[in-house]
């Protein structure tokens, strides 16, 4: 596996990696046994070929980087799920049992994003969407979100909407909710910079696919 580390400056010791999943493919398939049964079982569940490729690159991935933080052997790490924020059910956030290195990972066409924190840490990356932003796309943001956009200019907006759906996610990555109780709040903005959280401090990334990127830290 061959994760990257992005060239930007973050908080602390903040740190995210990229790994393009056409280039990790094979050799994410030839250590299909170590995410564990239940990531196994999962990849199982995929029908297209691409799917399972991209689960296996972003369940394989995080071992090679987390290995050389608290120094365990890849292989021998157990990746395991917090409690959800929202309802306490088994899908909160990743974390690597009885050691504090909080990290978040997330997956988009061909790539796969690992960030690692002092703090707990969600971050997002999506492809940018087509200029077609319709009601239904809208109504997942704040209310001032959504009287930002069309004051855009048409060819603006799509990236505009990626930008202000990915800080969303990545915040509530970070509180260990996620999407429970769905993405009007925080409100993060749609402009070129993302708005101050209270306590959840979100910045832009750039990646190497074109698309949009952002990580948020858990400060408060």
């Amino acid at each position: 596996m061959h994760p990257v580390p992005l060239p930007v400056a973050l908080p602390g010791q903040t740190r995210v990696w990229a790994a393009s999943v056409a280039e990790n493919a094979a050799a994410a398939t030839a250590r299909r046994g170590e995410p564990g049964r239940t990531e196994s079982l999962r990849a199982d569940r995929f029908w297209r070929f691409a799917d399972v490729d991209r689960f296996l690159v972003a369940h394989v991935c995080p071992r090679d980087i987390l290995g050389t933080v608290p120094g365990t052997p890849p292989a021998r790490l157990i990746i395991d799920r917090e409690p959800c924020a929202a309802c306490g059910g088994p899908h909160g956030r990743p974390c690597l049992p009885g050691r504090p290195v909080p990290f978040s990972l997330a997956h988009a066409g061909d790539l796969v994003l690992v960030a690692v924190a002092p703090v707990p840490v969600g971050v997002d990356v999506a492809d940018l969407p087509s200029d077609a932003l319709g009601p239904a796309v809208m109504s997942g943001l704040h209310e001032d979100e959504r009287a930002e956009l069309p004051a855009l200019p048409r060819p603006a907006r799509a990236a505009a909407f990626a930008r202000c759906r990915t800080r969303k996610e990545a915040v509530l990555k970070s509180t260990g909710q996620g999407l429970a109780h769905g993405t009007r709040q925080p409100y993060v903005g749609t402009a070129v910079e993302p708005a101050r959280t209270a306590g959840h401090p979100v910045y832009d990334l750039p990646v190497p696919s074109g698309g949009v990127a952002a990580p948020a830290l858990r400060t408060g």
